[in-house]
């Protein structure tokens, strides 16, 4: 019999496990993964460095479709500041100190707000938390499949077998399921009566059928992005756009994915509207393409962007091959605007192949604000298979360390 069995050794359920232990070093707890190895998807988060947090705090950078103001508002009466700073009863101040303890030293990323472990691999996120789970004496299974969780008189049992007081569900999302992500905690928490509420690829490319996106295969872009629903601005990113041959990417377009097949299942017209030179006014930029009037167009505007974006500006405009000089005023002012306005239609986006992480999950109306199930006493979730997602950054990483914490509180309590 264990105290808490955890399903799914990704980043929520290691750090789960190991701050049991440290909090409490005689609990019995049991770690469960399907893959053979723990971390497979920490592996490929923040492309092999992973992102292990954010410095910058805002509940602005999270998504949800439960309540996640009135979430945040109560964790902060608990002493909780949302998703960064944590205090707990041993004056701990935040996740980073415990990562620290399990033998990963974090850095800042010159200019930037996002936090790597000091080696900037993530393998080195994963070794730590091997060596500290041996040395904390979490019994640690690998290549077990969950079939079935049941509770009888007070105790769980796991695939007939494994039984428990305790149970935590860490099994991520939907995305990347080559890593395991297949979407197996959905499941298990349905079959306790919680709600699963639509799941969407978020952090992801967003396809597009632009007559010319083959021709701009490959270029890279800095610029500011728009996402407009219907006509009106909804969101902006700033940073680089990758464009490939049927889509936008990067992580500015990945930032404003998230909620882009929810507008397209509700038949929203989506755009993303691209200011490639945000530096300059429409004025300015007529002013400096005007001195070049001997010129054709396509070189002028070479001058300004990338060689492919200003052939396929010039095509589109229809002003190929034209110098400067043959340009009336409102041929200038369209090439300026478009400059400012590029745009692009979006009739979709990846897949859960490809996505980082997952839109949707179980609600938070159905846990307590301990994250414990309102449906069944014992029964907890954490991380991804919540209905909480963050942009790209650190920010999911912060949340399931963050879930990790507030649930491990709540079970030391109950085992005090």
């Amino acid at each position: 019999m264990y105290d808490v069995i955890i399903v799914g050794a990704g980043a929520s359920g290691c750090f789960l496990a190991l701050t049991l232990k440290y909090k409490n070093p005689k609990l019995k707890v049991l770690l469960l993964e399907k893959n053979d190895k723990l971390g497979k998807k920490i592996l490929i988060t923040g492309n092999g460095r992973c992102n292990l947090g954010n410095t910058q705090s805002s509940i602005n950078n999270y998504n949800s479709s439960s309540n996640i103001k009135r979430f945040k508002n109560i964790l902060e009466t608990n002493d909780y500041d949302f998703l960064n700073v944590l205090f707990s009863d041993d004056d701990l101040e935040n996740y980073y100190y415990y990562l620290n303890h399990f033998g990963i030293l974090l850095k800042k990323e010159n200019s930037s707000t996002r936090l790597y472990p000091y080696s900037n691999q993530a393998v080195t996120v994963c070794k730590s938390f091997e060596r500290a789970l041996l040395n904390y004496g979490v019994e640690v299974i690998y290549s077990y499949d969950v079939n079935a969780i049941k509770k009888e008189n007070d105790m769980f049992i796991i695939n007939n077998e494994k039984k428990s007081k305790m149970v935590v569900i860490a099994t991520g999302g939907k995305t990347y399921p080559k890593t395991g992500s297949t979407g197996m905690g959905y499941e298990i928490l349905k079959s306790f009566g919680h709600s699963i509420t639509k799941l969407y690829p978020s952090l992801t490319s967003l396809k597009t059928n632009y007559k010319y996106i083959k021709e701009l295969d490959g270029v890279r872009a800095n610029g500011i992005v728009n996402l407009s629903v219907d006509g009106k601005i909804l969101e902006s990113e700033e940073g680089q756009i990758q464009f490939t041959k049927d889509a936008l990417s990067g992580i500015c377009v990945f930032n404003l994915s998230r909620n882009v097949n929810k507008h397209l299942n509700n038949n929203k017209k989506i755009k993303i509207i691209i200011n490639l030179v945000p530096d300059y006014s429409e004025f300015e930029l007529k002013d400096y393409i005007k001195k070049f009037y001997d010129y054709n167009l396509e070189d002028t505007l070479s001058c300004i962007i990338n060689n492919k974006l200003a052939k396929v500006i010039s095509k589109d405009l229809k002003l190929n091959g034209k110098r400067i000089y043959d340009l009336s005023n409102d041929e200038l002012i369209k090439v300026c605007f478009m400059l400012k306005n590029m745009y692009f239609d979006i009739i979709g986006t990846g897949d859960f192949d490809t996505s980082q992480v997952t839109n949707g999950g179980a609600s938070l109306e159905e846990f307590t604000d301990n994250l414990e199930s309102k449906k069944c006493k014992g029964l907890y979730a954490v991380g991804e298979v919540l209905d909480v997602d963050g942009k790209c950054g650190g920010y999911n990483l912060s949340w399931a360390f963050t879930s990790a914490i507030i649930a491990c509180d709540c079970i030391n309590k109950k085992t005090i």
